[in-house]
């Protein structure tokens, strides 16, 4: 594969598409377990597991939906989300909506931006 355009990738919110999503972006946290002591000479040393995973996904477009907002002020601040590529790839987890922001300048469209954050396992998986 060569390679595919950012808006090939879906993005599900519950089972549902997010409509008006223009960018979306995923980052994969693993904090690192530290266990130097001594006897490495000063030498950092870290454990080839990690002690706490996360991932994120950010995403923003322009607001043609109400449904994240909803979410928002009634409480339903957790679902399953799912990102999927052009490949068959797709990363598929429980997610909360952390933040949700809207912006209406005077003679623009109303954009948003939202993050979402891993709650328990993601997994990764071609289909």
């Amino acid at each position: 594969m060569a390679g595919f355009a950012g808006r090939e990738i879906e993005l599900t919110w519950g089972s549902n598409p997010i409509d008006g999503v223009r960018e979306k972006g995923i980052s994969l946290n693993g904090e690192p377990i530290n266990v130097t002591s001594d006897e490495d000479d000063g030498k950092q040393t870290l454990l080839d597991i990690s002690a706490e995973d996360s991932v994120t996904i950010t995403i923003s477009g322009v607001t043609k939906s109400s449904d994240l907002r909803h979410d928002w002020f009634s409480g339903s601040r957790t679902a399953t989300a799912t990102l999927t590529y052009p490949d068959g790839y797709s990363i598929t987890g429980t997610f909360f909506l952390s933040t949700y922001e809207e912006t209406g300048t005077y003679n623009d469209a109303t954009t948003f931006t939202a993050t979402l954050n891993s709650s328990g396992a993601v997994v990764g998986a071609v289909s």
